[in-house]
C-alpha cells in the first residue's frame, strides 16, 4: 500500500520526536551521572546521619532543658572566598606534615591538616562546587567541576579560580587545610585543631621546638625523631 505524501512526513515526524526524545533521555542520563558527585559526601548541602555518644562527646550532651545541643560547626574559605564549606565537631586527629610535596603544594614550611570523616562535612553554598578543582598526583591529572564524577581517589583539591589548596579528599576522609577555618585569633583555635605531631620532619625546612612527637616519615610507621636526630640511630 502506498502513503500518501501527508502520511510520510506525518510518520517522519513522529520518528524525529521518538529520536529527539531518546536523545533527550540520554542527555539527562548523563548530566545525572556527570553531577552525581555534587550529592554525595563531602559536597552535598547537609551533613550525614551521625550517631553520637552523648558521655563521649561532650558537643552532644543533653542541656537542663531536655533539648540537645549540637555540635559546633566550623567554616573554612578559600582566599577569593569563592569555595567554602562547614565542618561538623571536633576533627578526628590533626597534625603538621612537613614533606616535600606540601611544601611545594602551599609553598610554605609545612602543612597544617585536620581530619574529618566526609559525612562530617558539607557545601550548603552550592555554588562553591562549581569552582572546585582535582588533581591526582599519582596520577598527574586534573578533573574541573564539570568533570569531577571522574576523579579519582585520593587526590587534591582547590579553588579553580584563586589557586589556593582547599583539602585532600580520601575514600573516606577530608583532610582539611586548617589555616582555612576562620578562627579569628591563635586564642581561639579549639584544642583539637591543634597539632598532635609532627609528620615527615626528616624532611622539614625549619626546625620548631615543641613537646609534640616527631615522626620522621609516617606516623607509626618510621622512628620518632629528637634533638639528636631519628630516635634510635646510631
Amino acid at each position: 500500500m502506498r502513503m500518501t505524501t501527508a502520511a510520510v512526513a506525518a510518520a517522519t515526524m513522529k520518528n524525529n520526536e521518538g529520536n529527539n526524545s531518546n536523545e533527550g533521555d540520554e542527555d539527562h542520563d548523563d548530566n545525572s551521572q556527570r553531577n552525581r558527585w555534587r550529592n554525595e559526601h563531602p559536597y552535598r548541602p547537609d551533613f550525614g546521619a551521625k550517631d553520637v555518644d552523648a558521655k563521649a562527646d561532650g558537643a552532644a550532651e543533653t542541656a537542663a532543658g531536655g533539648t540537645e545541643r549540637q555540635p559546633r560547626t566550623y567554616r573554612a574559605s578559600c582566599f577569593c572566598g569563592r569555595v567554602t564549606y562547614l565542618a561538623r565537631g571536633e576533627p578526628l586527629d590533626s597534625k603538621l606534615c612537613h614533606c616535600r610535596g606540601c611544601q611545594l603544594l602551599h609553598g610554605a614550611p609545612f602543612e597544617w591538616v585536620s581530619i574529618f570523616d566526609k559525612s562530617d562535612v558539607r557545601f550548603d553554598d552550592r555554588s562553591s562546587l562549581d569552582y572546585l578543582y582535582f588533581y591526582s598526583s599519582e596520577l598527574d591529572r586534573g578533573w574541573d567541576s564539570d568533570h569531577a564524577a571522574d576523579r579519582v581517589l585520593p587526590c587534591k583539591v582547590s579553588c579553580s579560580h584563586c589557586r589556593a589548596p582547599v583539602a585532600d579528599e580520601g575514600r573516606n576522609m577530608w583532610l582539611a587545610f586548617a589555616t582555612l577555618f576562620q578562627f579569628e585569633s591563635v586564642n581561639r583555635i579549639p584544642p583539637a585543631f591543634r597539632h598532635a605531631c609532627h609528620l615527615f620532619y626528616g624532611q622539614r625546612c625549619i626546625n620548631i621546638r615543641d613537646d609534640r612527637a616527631k615522626w620522621v616519615g609516617h606516623k607509626n610507621r618510621s622512628p620518632k625523631w629528637d634533638d639528636d636526630g631519628p630516635k634510635g640511630s646510631s
